[in-house]
């Protein structure tokens, strides 16, 4: 019992500093954010490279798991450069 209440805490902690951070629980816009913070470009020019790097890849209208996966491309590459 102690266990699931740790996690479900945890889990509520997870959330709430999400939400915190990127104002949203949707990953295309944490993906947009943190693409800005990173570029220093507006948000509107990163949403449309975003959506014109979706549809290279043939995607219309991505999903939160696209957005998800893109998202943690990002930060991988953030993590490999040391920033």
């Amino acid at each position: 019992m102690r266990y699931a209440l740790l996690l479900i805490g945890l889990a509520l902690a997870a959330t709430a500093a999400t939400y915190v951070r990127y104002e949203s629980l949707d990953p295309c816009d944490w993906m947009e954010r943190d693409l800005a913070r990173q570029s220093g470009l507006p948000l509107i020019v990163v949403r449309a490279r975003i959506r014109a790097e979706f549809l290279l890849e043939g995607i219309t209208e991505p999903t939160a798991t696209d957005c998800l996966s893109g998202w943690w491309e990002i930060r991988a590459e953030g993590l490999s450069e040391g920033t």
